[in-house]
């Protein structure tokens, strides 16, 4: 790649990367012809279902993995653990075969059985590979113009200045290969493509068309092929790049008015602006934390409490949410989210309180390593599953470590003055594993109208409190139960035990919140065959993929954008049946209550029926 020099005031070209193959990793010359329809060669060619269906690695990452090199009749591609495969346009059938795009339905071209076993491999699924030929047959009506088999528009641009910016606020370091862009510019401030109508580079004029809407791609790390856990980048840009809808935009799409060369170090000259796009910026970053104590609460059960390294406010939260954190284990950086045990109403200070968990990754390592003094990256705190404004006729219950959101509440209520009719119902194993337990009894004889019960599944013959697990006896020491707000957290036997029996117990629905506590375990879940039907489609299903998923491949087209719970577009109401909904930015205040899913991130428990 030619080396280019930059300056800090005038806008240049960096850097061109092409994409072969739709999905796969860029390749960056130093020049470039640029055709109507795109960059010469750039998404030329694209993984295709037999129906001709798309296939991009917004569902299989591992596309990403797959690199290419030009040669002057074709072109080379590898894949970590298979042979290479040489690809040469001679050889291409050339017989023509359906294509589609989103919802645009063309006519492409086939190439080669060697290439469709090669990627049915990497894929782990028949498929083919397709080429557009050498004019793409592809017209978007909107454009007016042919288009290859990117996305929806022939090129994209982006600043290196812009990247700089999402850095600065993002827990993770990005780089321009996740944002797949073909144009790269040096010599800019942060997000100035917003404001360019029309430019020259070399001997091609551009216009800009529309912010590019940003998908869980971007999160795909190129390395590995993986997703990252903390949905990053686009926790981060929906905090400063959101329209308000949910959607997220960084670069800029672009068509060309002519056809010409490019050079990589060619200027950038703006020949018309526009005003730029607003997005409200939440001013929410990163916050890098340290260690300032550790306090053992029970066995295997530690608080890590948790000061800013720089002095600054922490942002707020509600008793019960909870706290994504970044750790590197390994030289990997290793998300996770701990619910908050400490209590918003004593600013300055986080605490998570973390049990040590067979297999527990980021809980052993916490164990083992984090000591006073390390640090850690963190999140905005978020999670509907929170006390809100109910201080009256409380039943917070839990198990495990599910007590960390309830010792949070309890902690928020004791400092309000507002312990007015608690009861605190917590279920472990042993004496030694009661958490919080010199903190509890203070507050119980503070607080003559709080209840803390203690039930012990193994209890020594010197317990004179609760055992075994919660049922009916436990709930009949509880007064007014039925009137109770009710807080439950920790396994899911436990809360479904706790459902079912507050139910027939005769609770309102509506007074009951619960929170999912620890891994999701839906991978883990017996395979059940499911019935689905969405807005009248009916088509058999199963308990392990999500709706979005399930839907395409059975042929049912559902609204969508970012596939990681950010925008939702993909929002739906559940009419009947039960499904595992996690929980993610998308889902607003009240959603759940009024029975809104996220197809993308929600796995069917039983036979569902959904409308949009």
């Amino acid at each position: 790649m030619k080396t280019v020099s930059k300056s800090a005031n005038i806008p240049a070209l960096s850097q061109i990367n092409v994409f072969p193959v739709k999905s796969i990793a860029g390749i960056s010359p130093s020049q470039a012809w640029v055709e109507l329809q795109g960059l010469s060669f750039d998404r030329r060619l694209m993984v295709t279902r037999l129906d001709g269906s798309m296939i991009t690695a917004r569902k299989h990452p591992q596309l990403v993995k797959v690199s290419a090199a030009l040669l002057p009749n074709g072109l080379v591609l590898t894949f970590p653990g298979q042979p290479s495969l040489k690809l040469h346009y001679a050889d291409f059938a050339m017989t023509e075969s359906v294509a589609t795009v989103w919802k645009d339905t063309f006519n492409a071209y086939l190439t080669t059985e060697a290439a469709n076993e090669w990627f049915s491999q990497v894929i782990g699924e028949p498929v083919q590979l397709l080429f557009t030929g050498e004019q793409s047959q592809r017209l978007r009506a909107k454009l007016n113009q042919n288009v290859s088999f990117a996305d929806g528009y022939p090129l994209l641009i982006i600043s290196e200045a812009s990247l700089e910016e999402l850095n600065t606020r993002s827990p993770q370091h990005h780089t321009m290969d996740q944002f797949r862009t073909n144009l790269v510019v040096s010599g800019t401030e942060p997000f100035a493509e917003d404001g360019w109508k029309r430019i020259r580079i070399g001997e091609v004029e551009f216009e800009a068309v529309k912010p590019c809407s940003r998908c869980i791609l971007t999160t795909v790390d190129p390395a590995t092929g993986e997703f990252s856990q903390l949905k990053e980048p686009l926790n981060t840009l929906s905090a400063f790049r959101s329209d308000g809808s949910g959607e997220v935009y960084f670069g800029q799409n672009l068509i060309a008015l002519n056809e010409g060369m490019i050079s990589a170090g060619d200027k950038v000259e703006v020949l018309e602006t526009k005003p730029k796009e607003i997005y409200l910026d939440s001013g929410i970053q990163s916050v890098t934390l340290t260690c300032v104590e550790r306090e053992d609460i029970a066995r295997d059960f530690s608080t890590f409490w948790l000061e800013p390294v720089k002095q600054q406010l922490l942002p707020t939260y509600q008793p019960g949410q909870h706290l994504p954190i970044q750790v590197e284990i390994n030289g990997e950086y290793v998300a996770r989210r701990y619910t908050l045990s400490s209590s918003p109403s004593r600013p300055g200070r986080y605490a998570i309180s973390v049990k040590r968990v067979d297999d527990g990754r980021i809980s052993n390592w916490l164990h083992d390593h984090f000591q006073v003094g390390d640090t850690l990256v963190a999140q905005q705190p978020g999670g509907s599953f929170h006390l809100g404004h109910h201080t009256d006729k409380l039943l917070l219950l839990s198990a495990g470590s599910g007590v960390t959101p309830m010792i949070s509440m309890l902690r928020y209520l004791a400092d309000h003055d507002q312990v007015r009719d608690v009861v605190f119902y917590h279920q472990c194993s042993s004496q030694a594993d009661i958490p919080y337990l010199e903190e509890l009894n203070k507050l119980e004889k503070r607080f003559p109208q709080l209840k803390v019960m203690i039930s012990l599944s193994q209890p020594d013959k010197n317990w004179k409190g609760l055992s075994k697990r919660l049922g009916a006896a436990h709930l009949e020491q509880i007064d007014a139960l039925v009137e109770r707000q009710v807080f439950v957290c920790g396994p899911n036997n436990f809360m479904d035990d706790a459902k079912t029996l507050l139910l027939n117990a005769g609770l309102d629905p509506a007074q009951y919140h619960q929170e999912a506590f620890g891994p999701v375990t839906r991978q883990s879940n017996k395979a059940q065959t499911v019935s689905i039907s969405i807005n009248g489609y009916l088509f058999s299903g199963n308990n392990q993929k999500t709706l979005l998923e399930q839907a395409e491949a059975s042929g049912l087209n559902v609204s969508n954008s970012c596939r990681a719970g950010l925008c939702g577009a993909c929002k739906m109401t559940l009419e009947s049946g039960e499904v595992d909904q996690p929980d993610v930015p998308a889902l607003l205040p009240g959603d759940r209550e009024s029975g809104k899913v996220l197809a993308c991130c929600c796995v069917p428990k039983t036979d569902v029926e959904l409308v949009d």
